[in-house]
């Protein structure tokens, strides 16, 4: 049984499962429009608040698994339609507010948002609050919370923000496509693109491999991934694709940290470098005078980061 850590993931699969099918029957265009029926059957929602929204949705995770948009570099896009139902972020007075007379909270807000009702709790005015969380750091009960989304809390680089409509936005100039908000959005509604649909196109052209020969390389971990077949079985499917030959990525790595510490010895300077693209960007973007000591041998992944 294929296993998922959740249904945002396990609903990933199946639209990646269906477009890849029809690209190989060369019926895609074609069944487009079936597909979300076809994902999302019945009149019954499961997950939304019709299956129409529902449908919609599936629409846009298809021109995602198809590649995205295309004039977007970031490989991490948002779902506009599926990102609407997160509260607000920003702080909050809790039920733990026992109507204190001290009012530090209101002494230390600068911009005059906290009041106080008839009972002494204290309230947020959203409209002048600029979430700089002083009155959370001096309340004694702790009744103050910083309520972020999910998206926004996973963001270690701060590049996720809430746009005029509510929904997550992106800053490609500060977002290092790491992946983390796109695991922890609980409604699946930021999401990694795609480019099966490039890799069905080579194989075909490759023309059951007499044209040119197309490798898969995969990662060690696929050892694991398939609990219900064995490795051999795994590798000889990947072959039954359409792919020539199977090849490790830990084969790369070994070639890579090779060149790497010749690189080193012949550097006057100290030397970093990750095989993660992640890593990569993180430095280009958040440390840029750190981009000269980054290593000449990257891995393909982490080039096209640099």
């Amino acid at each position: 049984m294929i296993k998922f850590d959740t249904k945002v993931q396990h609903l990933k699969y199946k639209v990646l499962r269906e477009v890849a099918r029809r690209a190989f029957d060369g019926t895609l265009m074609e069944e487009y429009n079936e597909i979300p029926k076809m994902i999302v059957p019945g009149q019954t929602a499961t997950m939304r608040c019709c299956i129409y929204k529902e449908r919609a949705i599936v629409l846009e995770r298809m021109k995602l698994a198809m590649g995205g948009d295309r004039k977007n570099p970031n490989v991490i896009e948002v779902l506009d339609i599926a990102c609407d139902e997160c509260p607000m972020s920003g702080y909050e007075v809790t039920e733990s507010c026992r109507g204190c007379i001290a009012h530090r909270c209101e002494d230390m807000c600068k911009r005059g948002a906290i009041t106080f009702d008839e009972h002494q709790k204290a309230h947020i005015d959203k409209t002048k609050c600029v979430n700089c969380g002083l009155c959370a750091k001096v309340c004694p009960y702790s009744a103050i919370l910083n309520r972020k989304r999910p998206c926004e809390n996973a963001c270690k680089v701060k590049a996720i923000k809430m746009g005029n409509d509510k929904a997550a936005v992106i800053d490609n100039s500060k977002c290092i496509a790491c992946g983390a908000c796109v695991y922890q959005c609980p409604f699946g509604a930021i999401m990694d693109k795609s480019f099966i649909l490039d890799v069905i196109d080579m194989i075909k052209a490759s023309e059951s491999n007499s044209k040119f020969k197309l490798y898969a390389v995969i990662a060690p971990s696929i050892a694991s991934q398939f609990s219900y077949a064995r490795l051999g079985q795994v590798i000889t499917g990947i072959q039954q694709l359409g792919f020539y030959h199977v090849v490790e990525a830990a084969l790369g790595a070994d070639k890579v940290a090779y060149a790497e510490s010749r690189e080193l010895t012949e550097r006057d300077s100290f030397l970093t470098s990750s095989c993660c693209p992640a890593f990569v960007m993180y430095l280009n973007k958040q440390f840029p005078d750190l981009k000269e000591h980054i290593s000449h041998n990257l891995s393909p992944a982490a080039t096209l980061a640099k």
